[in-house]
């Protein structure tokens, strides 16, 4: 894959990307390495089969990764950041677990760090790994929502706080509330810091698509595969909302490291809204003969929220990497079907 114009940090510098090892990250270093950066990948323990993967597929001293247990350690993160150019910030805490009080403050404390050493160091770039639910809290059939530049997601942390939020729902909410609060911790530092690197953050929704390799979790592409072996989890508590494929959430963080036109801004990687009618429907076509396909459900509601970011990210698509459109919901599922084995 090439772009179509010149970067702001020239092909051959290193980035370094955190949570390299995972289902986003392990995409975003991916298509660094095709564009001919050099990557340096944090992960938390060895992961020797990473390594492996990425140099059988671009050649030895293209990448390299370096242990960090806890990515708040200044020490750590400012070795990692020597001779590097930018940063592209992946590593979340996806657990869902329920203890917002550990989960939230920890995210901003993260996020403060990673910019913190970023300004010591001698990064041009950084970009922030958001999401949708830092911005909005789906709610299907429900009519004049309007998303902006400016939304934040106040009622995901109100009820990550309420002692009252049912507990099947804790953890989502705690989830987003960190991804609301860090992401908003971020920005207030950079107005409050003024750094010299450039900062944006993206924002992805429900990602599907390929997962690049057996070690890696996969996520929700992972959790919509078990719809065709009869388990359901994921259409319980996941409500219709927008999906976008893993290749252009990648895509764009590339744009935001690299595009010198992008900065201080919120990129929403959404490509259009779904329904799990929709999704098991494509799974029925794409796997006639799966037996164990789950029933759709009934009574589906549709997300009808009008996210206006989404044309930007769009645009920028097809200005920096010459795609016209977002990967359709039918393409990211077979992908990643196929990618399981399924």
């Amino acid at each position: 894959m090439s772009t179509k114009g010149p970067s702001a940090i020239e092909p051959g510098k290193r980035i370094l990307v955190t949570g390299a090892n995972g289902y986003i990250g392990s995409h975003v270093v991916d298509l660094l390495l095709s564009l001919n950066y050099l990557v340096r990948g944090t992960i938390r323990t060895d992961r020797p089969w990473l390594n492996q993967f990425f140099e059988s597929k671009y050649g030895p001293g293209r990448f390299e990764t370096v242990t960090i247990p806890k990515l708040d350690d200044q020490e750590a993160l400012l070795e990692a950041l020597r001779d590097v150019s930018g940063i592209i910030h992946v590593a979340s805490d996806v657990s869902m677990a329920p203890n917002a009080s550990e989960i939230i403050p920890y995210a901003v404390s993260l996020t403060e760090t990673i910019l913190t050493v970023a300004a010591k160091a001698s990064v041009s770039r950084v970009v922030f790994t958001s999401s949708s639910a830092a911005a909005y809290m789906t709610q299907p059939g429900v009519e004049g929502i309007v998303v902006t530049k400016d939304t934040w997601n106040d009622a995901a942390v109100k009820a990550a706080w309420d002692r009252n939020t049912p507990a099947e729902f804790q953890g989502f909410m705690a989830y987003m509330a960190s991804k609301t609060e860090s992401e908003r911790a971020a920005w207030r530092w950079i107005e409050r810091n003024k750094p010299k690197f450039a900062f944006n953050t993206v924002l992805p929704n429900f990602t599907l698509g390929r997962i690049l390799h057996p070690h890696i979790a996969g996520s929700t592409m992972k959790w919509t595969s078990e719809l065709l072996e009869g388990n359901d989890s994921i259409m319980k508590l996941v409500p219709p909302q927008h999906y976008v494929d893993v290749g252009d959430v990648a895509r764009i963080h590339v744009i935001a490291l690299l595009e010198s036109t992008v900065q201080s801004e919120r990129l929403f990687a959404m490509a259009y809204p779904f329904t799990w009618n929709a999704v098991v429907n494509i799974l029925r076509e794409l796997r006639p003969f799966s037996k164990g396909l789950v029933p759709p459900p009934t009574n589906e509601l549709e997300d009808l929220s009008n996210v206006l970011p989404l044309k930007r990210a769009k645009a920028l698509l097809k200005s920096f990497f010459g795609q016209s459109d977002w990967t359709g919901l039918s393409d990211s599922l077979e992908a990643g079907i196929t990618s399981l084995g399924l």
